[in-house]
């Protein structure tokens, strides 16, 4: 699709969540993450051997550092994965905190 046709298309998708929308919707952009050469791609996408190799080391505390995104969860290429990602670190963080493992 076009950009512009991607942008109807989202338009008429979300119209089906929110009646409003179309009438609301004043303007957008379509961007095709995959096609943008320095992006290198729009997200994480782990092969089985990989993450079984690679998954918990990435998701680990390093000192005061842990990362979280779709890229370090089981649903890549989603909103739904940083999300539940973010809440997992968080949680893992708020765990370290209250026993005092602060690195």
């Amino acid at each position: 699709m076009t950009p512009a046709q991607r942008v109807a298309k989202a338009v008429e998708y979300g119209s089906q969540i929110h009646p409003q929308y179309a009438k609301e919707f004043d303007s957008g952009i379509a961007v095709a993450w995959h096609r943008v050469p320095s992006a290198m791609g729009c997200f994480g996408l782990w092969s089985d051997d990989n993450r079984a190799e690679h998954y918990d080391n990435l998701c680990a505390f390093d000192g005061r550092i842990v990362l979280a995104g779709e890229h370090a969860s089981y649903l890549p290429a989603w909103q739904e994965g940083a999300v539940t990602s973010a809440l997992d670190a968080i949680d893992r963080l708020q765990q370290r905190a209250r026993v005092g493992g602060a690195a």
